[in-house]
């Protein structure tokens, strides 16, 4: 299978939309997750207005639209529904809704970046908030598959899906057609991981986006402490990642979420992230190429 490998706009807050289409068009990536704020790259509003000639303009730099990665809370039912009909106006198939806030999120304290984790408050105790989790989303499961627009959750330190059980807990027993995973084993590692392997068989049926970049801990004088990392340097062992992905026959797009790429210029954000996707799909091409000789030689 070959790599389709889009580009999250997040992590380009310094740069305007126009300038953004050209950085993910000239960085030779296929499509962009158009991050949907009101502080950028797009609005609601505007989407809700002027959505059709928004990704006329995107298409016309030869870039696809696959996800519209917003920050509305799965429980505000007026925002959800005001996007679905834009996914459906603009042809969008899928749109990330974010989850709770896991109590007060402590890991952040040990970031050495300064972080926005994508999610609400919820002032509720653990088993009554993701009983109540569950209803909500088989209330937003029944709307998806009535606009034909799958509805994304990321897996995403801080929040209340942070690993694989939390995931399996909310997505078990809802349509993968509907509701689908974002992967980012980096956010993952942030809070230490599960088993990749185990986890990925456990929510492989519902897996439909994978985010990419990496992280590391590293222990000081103050105690430990992480940061992102490059792609190929961090915590995050890409190689194996991409071959168990491939062993659970994961057919869906890669998106770059590097947060090291550099904003005071354009130049430099082209150049930084043309690097991120030669050096991710000659890793890419690789494993799929071990995957497939693995494959021939157990038949």
């Amino acid at each position: 299978m070959s790599l389709n490998l889009n580009l999250c706009t997040a992590v380009l807050p310094k740069f305007s939309f126009e300038d953004v289409i050209d950085i993910a068009s000239v960085s030779g990536y296929q499509g962009i997750e158009l991050r949907v704020s009101d502080n950028y790259h797009k609005s609601l509003q505007e989407l809700s207005g002027a959505g059709a000639f928004i990704r006329r303009k995107i298409e016309r730099s030869g870039l696809s639209v696959p996800v519209l990665n917003t920050y509305i809370p799965v429980e505000d039912e007026k925002s959800v529904d005001q996007l679905l009909e834009c996914c459906q106006r603009m042809g969008i198939p899928k749109a990330r809704l974010v989850l709770p806030k896991s109590c007060c999120a402590s890991v952040a304290r040990q970031a050495n970046v300064k972080e926005i984790i994508p999610s609400f408050e919820a002032d509720r105790e653990p088993m009554e908030l993701m009983e109540t989790l569950k209803k909500t989303l088989h209330k937003l499961e029944y709307k998806a598959e009535k606009a034909g627009v799958k509805i994304l959750l990321e897996l995403h330190w801080g929040t209340v899906m942070s690993s694989f059980s939390s995931a399996y807990m909310l997505t078990y027993g809802l349509d993968p057609k509907c509701i689908g995973i974002t992967f980012d084993p980096a956010n993952m590692m942030v809070e230490g991981k599960e088993d990749w392997e185990f986890g990925l068989k456990l929510i492989r049926s519902h897996i439909d986006n994978v985010h990419v970049k990496n992280m590391s801990w590293f222990a000081g004088e103050q105690g430990w402490s992480w940061e992102w990392a490059a792609v190929t340097v961090g915590m995050v062992n890409w190689p194996e990642l991409i071959c168990l992905l491939e062993h659970n026959r994961y057919l869906g797009d890669y998106a770059i979420e590097d947060f090291l790429v550099p904003n005071y210029s354009k130049q430099a954000a082209i150049a930084y992230l043309s690097w991120v996707n030669e050096e991710f799909s000659e890793i890419y091409e690789h494993m799929s190429a071990v995957t497939l000789r693995s494959r021939a030689i157990a038949s």
